[in-house]
């Protein structure tokens, strides 16, 4: 039986201010952005089930905004039984009050399926000044049956001391101002895009309050393998169509600065293979993806006919195999976002500039 993999997390909602409780004590100082690239193990084992893999504490004022995220990258699943296992992983913080935040993420593994990386993002209102404790948990299980320790086989993790290119993580950022802010996308609902055919999404956000300071811009994309006609449900238009089959798709993303006078150009980025853009593919096993993209920092120009304004524009091209879905998200699934925060909100994890 095959587990969709269904995300219940939420990242880079809007950023909106949070009433701080009448009467919270601040600590004598706010953490800065935490980042913990030093897992507890590298093997994981089903037999174990849950496996706590990353923690980290930070102090933090009452009413700050913070985005949190883990990502685990996976080598192989050598020895899985009978072929396959799913993979969980839930991102947690825990406030002095009691209060827990959490969101979770998850995918079907084979032993044949080449690395792949699981991430989990949410934002994190804290409610009390205090310290606040977040973890990464791993869950394996065999797919459809996950009320019980039923799955057998290991995974391995790919960990900075065994590939510093790309390794698994967990980040707090730095808290983050009232402008930053996320946009669900796409804007009319789940987007089929078939072979050889292209989705752009474009939004402004309004940066006049960040004070020129650097901004990045970025999407998370929610998108599934058209590998059978009801789900999602847009899929019953996509043809062709191979239950097997791949998805390769291209993605590309740019940040400019709008201008405020025709004719005037202003600051731009565009991202990279190590942002993010790039091509890449969802295949029949995986048929879900989170993809996470975005452009290096850009620097508002002060010159004249320049404004206050960034715009991201991130393009989706299916290249060849079968049709993709970005997917806009319902009460069970996040949607897709566009977004824009200070640059320096990741200055200590990998989407530092």
């Amino acid at each position: 039986m095959f587990v969709r993999a269904g995300i219940a997390l939420t990242l880079f909602v809007s950023a909106l201010g949070v009433a701080v409780p009448a009467g919270a004590a601040a600590p004598s100082d706010s953490s800065g952005a935490v980042f913990d690239k030093t897992p507890t193990t590298r093997v994981l084992s089903a037999a174990q089930r849950h496996t706590e893999f990353f923690t980290t504490t930070f102090q933090a004022e009452a009413g700050e905004n913070r985005f949190v995220a883990t990502s685990l990258v996976v080598m192989d699943a050598k020895g899985t039984s009978p072929n396959e296992l799913f993979l969980g992983v839930t991102v947690s913080c825990t406030s002095p009050s009691g209060k827990v935040t959490q969101a979770d993420g998850g995918r079907n593994v084979w032993p044949a399926v080449p690395d792949f990386t699981i991430d989990v993002y949410m934002q994190l209102q804290t409610d009390v000044a205090g310290a606040y404790t977040c973890q990464s948990d791993v869950m394996m299980c065999d797919p459809g049956d996950c009320t019980a320790p039923t799955g057998t086989g290991k995974v391995k993790i790919v960990t900075r001391k065994m590939n510093p290119k790309d390794y698994s993580f967990l980040l707090v950022t730095a808290p983050v101002p009232a402008w930053a802010q996320a946009v669900p996308e796409p804007p009319n609902g789940d987007q089929l895009i078939l072979p050889g055919k292209s989705l752009v999404l474009t939004q402004a956000f309004d940066v006049t309050e960040g004070g020129g300071v650097p901004v990045q811009v970025g999407a998370m994309l929610s998108m599934t393998n058209c590998i059978e006609d009801d789900y999602p449900t847009a899929c019953a238009k996509a043809k062709p169509m191979k239950v097997n089959g791949s998805a390769t798709v291209q993605l590309s993303v740019t940040a400019t600065q709008l201008p405020t006078e025709q004719g005037v150009k202003c600051a731009t980025t565009t991202g990279t293979s190590a942002t993010g853009a790039g091509k890449w593919t969802i295949t029949w096993q995986q048929h879900h993806a989170i993809n996470v993209a975005w452009a290096p920092a850009i620097t508002l120009s002060d010159a004249a006919g320049c404004g206050n304004s960034v715009q991201v524009q991130v393009t989706v091209k299916v290249l060849k195999g079968n049709a993709v879905v970005v997917e806009a998200g319902d009460s069970g699934k996040v949607a897709s976002l566009t977004y824009a925060v200070p640059a320096s909100a990741f200055a200590a994890g990998p989407n530092g500039s």
